[in-house]
């Protein structure tokens, strides 16, 4: 198995991990879960570098990759929602605009129109991972008894509702620039 396709897997196992350690309610393995999302926020950088870089591109690589960073967003958020920590419906929203993406590129895909990552995919990957490490963190103190001033649900609410509008900005920009190919066949 290529490295690359490795490391998309360990992201994969290390969603149920993280999602334990968040839910212990332990300070400690707050700390952990946030050493571990760390990890497998890199692990989507390095093995898409290392695929480029081997020409090891495959199948399973590009279509498990995006999947699993899906897999990963969706379930610290549905976790986040869950401790009362974002509105449901914010992660309903982000949910909806990946299904909507999704869809987007499937029906582009079976029209012959590959339609590949971008800066839009990529800046809100980075978005959403800054939301999920700022709430760990506030996480991180809440169950320490440290000082958090600045981390609070606040905050919390007010960078997920600003991530997720961007986010679905950026998804109607990915449907007008594919707009072409969706209306080809009506």
């Amino acid at each position: 198995m290529k490295l690359s396709n490795l490391l998309t897997l360990l992201r994969l196992l290390l969603v149920p991990v993280i999602a334990f350690l968040l839910y212990s309610k332990n300070a400690g393995y707050i700390l952990l879960s946030i050493l571990f999302f760390i990890i497998a926020v890199t692990t989507d950088w390095v093995d898409g570098f290392i695929a480029r870089k081997r020409k090891q591109k495959s199948a399973f690589g590009t279509f498990f990759d995006p999947l699993v960073d899906k897999i990963l967003i969706l379930s610290m958020f549905f976790i986040f929602a869950d401790l009362s920590l974002v509105p449901l419906w914010i992660v309903l929203l982000l949910l909806f605009r990946e299904l909507l993406v999704s869809g987007v590129r499937q029906y582009c895909s079976d029209h012959k129109h590959v339609v590949g990552s971008n800066w839009m995919g990529k800046s809100k990957f980075l978005m959403q991972s800054l939301v999920i490490l700022y709430t760990q963190i506030f996480l991180y103190f809440s169950y320490s008894n440290g000082n958090n001033v600045f981390f609070n649900k606040t905050i919390i609410y007010y960078m997920a509702l600003t991530m997720t509008i961007v986010s679905l900005m950026y998804s109607l920009v990915f449907v007008y620039w594919h707009r072409k190919t969706l209306l080809s066949d009506m």
